[in-house]
């Protein structure tokens, strides 16, 4: 039989009712010492509350959903994880749903979520491909329950959202390589709603330098290692990376570490001729032969932040400015300063 309340009352010596008013967050005037030996006990007891009840009692299921198009990309694990951590910490469940990545599948998958009451729903639109119905903005703005984009839905940035700055964190990225001596570097990423924001970011540090972003090698196509790895040949026909190009940003781990690949069966030392850096900082990034230096998103923190969203708006607040979450950059042994005589 699992913990229960009467548990905690034998532990702390508190009444079952101060502690049934702490743990289910009810209105009270319990004062602070008592909450936090109540929370303590609870913990220690490792107590999970009978939901049923709970939903019951409050008329809130403590369920929230996490919406994911299939096709999402790189960082799906660490989205996931972080989001499950951050729910499990709020005393919410969570539900994860992946529809196909078209507007009608994804909007049904939010609908089945709202009939089951769902205290919030979080919808990531970066794996969706095409145009997103308008009803989605109508609904993610006006629902009763609230609906929290983790990207941008097109160009669009609606109320509610928390997101990645991915201009900044690209920015980040190519202004390392500047700042190595790098003046020719190329870009490689996914096709997808982040290329023209990071594009936008690594433009931005290009023109700092005073250098014609125009003339930078671009590529885009599928966020995969292989890619990676036929991007680079792609590049060195007609960029040869002895007088070509001396930095790569890629806009994916993963296609980075194609890159890495290809340039180590080529015989291109990285980075003595050739720097290379990751975006997404996923788990397998530190690991590769040669550690990559990426730029980190943060899910854990666009998580913690998230859940508190549909806090606040469960407690009547308005709805909320979107709110980017500054990426930041983790350099590794992928990158390093240009040499003389080095491409």
């Amino acid at each position: 039989m699992g913990v229960t309340i009467k548990d905690i009352a034998k532990k702390t010596g508190l009444s079952i009712t101060s502690i049934s008013l702490v743990l289910n967050k009810r209105e009270n005037r319990i004062s602070e010492k008592s909450r936090q030996i109540i929370e303590s006990a609870a913990q220690e007891l490792n107590y999970s509350p009978n939901q049923a009840a709970v939903s019951l009692s409050t008329k809130k299921t403590n369920l929230i959903a996490l919406i994911i198009p299939k096709g999402t990309f790189f960082y799906f694990a660490d989205l996931v994880s972080s989001m499950e951590n951050a729910c499990r910490n709020a005393g919410y469940s969570l539900s994860i749903s992946l529809p196909e990545a078209d507007g009608d599948s994804c909007l049904e998958a939010i609908g089945e979520m709202l009939r089951r009451d769902a205290d919030g729903i979080f919808f990531d639109p970066s794996g969706f491909n095409g145009d997103f119905p308008p009803s989605y903005m109508d609904m993610a703005i006006n629902s009763d329950t609230p609906i929290v984009s983790l990207a941008s839905v097109g160009a669009q940035v609606l109320p509610n959202s928390v997101l990645p700055d991915h201009r900044q964190g690209a920015y980040l990225a190519a202004s390392h390589l500047l700042e190595l001596g790098h003046t020719s570097i190329a870009f490689i990423a996914g096709q997808g709603y982040l290329a023209p924001e990071q594009l936008s970011g690594i433009t931005e540090a290009l023109e700092e330098y005073r250098l014609n972003p125009e003339t930078m090698p671009t590529l885009f196509g599928a966020n995969t290692a292989a890619f990676g790895s036929e991007g680079l040949d792609m590049l060195l026909k007609t960029h040869p990376v002895s007088g070509g190009f001396s930095a790569i940003v890629t806009g994916s781990d993963i296609i980075a570490g194609g890159v890495l690949r290809r340039a180590y069966e080529m015989g291109i030392s990285i980075p003595r001729q050739l720097s290379v850096t990751g975006y997404g900082n996923i788990s397998p990034g530190a690991d590769f032969f040669v550690p990559l230096t990426t730029v980190s998103i943060h899910y854990d923190r666009i998580a913690r932040k998230a859940v508190n969203l549909i806090r606040k708006f469960n407690q009547n607040s308005p709805a909320l400015t979107p709110e980017l979450v500054p990426p930041s950059l983790i350099i590794r042994g992928s990158t390093a300063p240009k040499k003389s005589g080095d491409a």
